[in-house]
């Protein structure tokens, strides 16, 4: 488990960057901010990891979730943008890696045949 300082210095540094980023015009603060706590979910739920893959985990989440927040608006009935990137954050990175692992067990000339309907 990581120590508490390091949690709490990762977590003060990442409310101090979107708050920097939600001050730029082109930056969706609601959408930013969602994919923010959904990928701190994500990376608080991952255990016995370093404290350096928790930030990667929580940085490739948050960009996931923002850059999906549209996708999820026009897929779903939610209509916020926060929501929508809380959404795509919790989601999108976990399907990711079940189908990372898919592809990794499958065989090539398997997937032809189910692809072709052999």
């Amino acid at each position: 488990m990581a120590e508490p300082t390091s949690s709490a210095a990762a977590a003060a540094t990442a409310t101090a960057g979107v708050g920097l980023a939600a001050l730029l015009p082109w930056i969706d603060a609601n959408a930013l901010m969602g994919a923010v706590l959904g990928a701190g979910l994500v990376a608080y739920s991952k255990s016995d990891i370093s404290p350096l893959k928790r930030i990667g985990a929580l940085a490739f989440s948050a960009a996931l979730g923002y850059l999906m927040s549209g996708e999820v608006i026009n897929l779903t009935p939610v209509q916020e943008s926060g929501t929508g990137g809380f959404i795509g954050a919790i989601v999108i990175v976990p399907l990711a890696l079940k189908l990372l692992d898919h592809i990794e067990q499958a065989n090539a000339s398997e997937l032809l045949k189910k692809w072709r309907g052999q």
